[in-house]
């Protein structure tokens, strides 16, 4: 648990820390090919602390929403500083190695995920939660469907039930419609009953209200299961993958309207979410930071001119065409993007203040 000032302390080095990791992967990518680096940042605005090691500035910044490295000879006409040389110019190298070390950046944030969730894992072990029945609440349709604490559900309709998250995910998918629930009973064996879901409104971490589909019960105790290192970095990379999938899920629910806009937050609706996890411990603070730095690689992977995949889109075509896209064309659309982007972090930190406000 962590107080105050803790908690806000601890909001910084996560936003810090995921900032750190994906330009680290930018700055070992240009140094794997000897590439120039002139500055690694964390934050933008005034400098508050720098200092050079080698050639590189290295700096922290007052404004601690991003970070940059500089590379040298960013575009073809760019001056060549002292001391570096020519042949540490970026714009100089193959389209494969600026690819390298454009996507260094996002794979580093994915490839911390999994760091991060192999060491909890490691730590604490893999904790499941059986589909087993730990309380009924009075009045709910389960409670009218005859359900009791201690049942263990093994189909909804057709599918079959191994884990509890496999019940609230098919919950929100059926929605209103009445489901077969198949559970087995020590004293009773199997049987089967009809249950008409009921709508609940619930609060996320973040403030925003959203409507869900309940059955009215709660999960039994987890199991803890401890797991070797191997078998921890294995297990990490399943839970890893969820994340991924769960991102990728969002991001699609956005384009396709089935996510509301108003769901979309900023930097300040993470910043509150961080706070108030932290008041559980640390656990769901780490679990938190490598959800985060999914999103944040794959953020940056979007074909978007002016984020990393916009860049990378750039350099496919080169690879592929031979030829590259004219600077001009790469201005306008870097342009646009930008427009879009501030755009949507505005959209987005509107959401996060109408939240707390509202």
């Amino acid at each position: 648990m962590f107080d105050s000032f803790f908690q806000s302390i601890l909001v910084v080095a996560v936003f810090g820390g995921l900032i750190f990791f994906h330009e680290l992967g930018h700055f070992l990518g240009a140094r794997l090919f000897s590439i120039g680096v002139k500055t690694f940042s964390l934050g933008f605005g005034p400098v508050l602390v720098a200092r050079t090691f080698g050639k590189t500035r290295c700096q922290i910044a007052a404004i601690p929403l991003g970070g940059y490295v500089a590379l040298v000879g960013e575009t073809p006409d760019a001056d060549i500083p002292e001391p570096f040389t020519q042949e540490e110019s970026f714009a100089l190298r193959p389209a494969w190695q600026r690819f390298v070390v454009i996507v260094a950046g996002p794979v580093f944030n994915l490839a911390l995920a999994w760091f991060l969730c192999w060491g909890l894992l490691f730590a604490t072990g893999k904790v499941e939660l059986p589909p087993v029945v730990g309380s009924v609440r009075a009045e709910a349709p389960a409670a009218l469907a005859g359900l009791a604490p201690g049942d263990r559900i093994v189909k909804i309709n057709e599918t079959t039930i191994t884990r509890w998250e496999q019940i609230p995910q098919f919950m929100q998918l059926n929605q209103s419609a009445p489901i077969a629930v198949t559970f087995e009973r020590a004293d009773l064996g199997t049987s089967t009953v009809q249950v008409a879901p009921a709508q609940m409104e619930q609060t996320l971490p973040s403030g925003e209200k959203i409507t869900s589909w309940v059955l009215g019960i709660t999960s039994g105790k987890p199991i803890h299961t401890p797991l070797g290192f191997m078998e921890a970095g294995a297990a990490g990379i399943e839970k890893a993958g969820h994340m991924l999938r769960l991102t990728w899920d969002g991001l699609k629910g956005l384009i396709t309207r089935s996510i509301p806009a108003s769901s979309m937050g900023g930097p300040i609706g993470i910043a509150q979410i961080i706070y108030k996890q932290a008041e559980h411990g640390a656990t769901d603070v780490i679990l938190l930071a490598a959800l985060i730095s999914v999103n944040l690689g794959m953020l940056n992977l979007l074909p978007i001119p002016v984020l990393d995949g916009g860049h990378l889109m750039f350099l496919s075509f080169e690879m592929i065409t031979g030829k590259a896209v004219p600077l001009l064309v790469q201005h306008k659309a870097t342009m646009v993007g930008l427009a879009l982007l501030l755009g949507l972090m505005l959209f987005a930190t509107f959401n996060d203040l109408l939240r707390i406000f509202s």
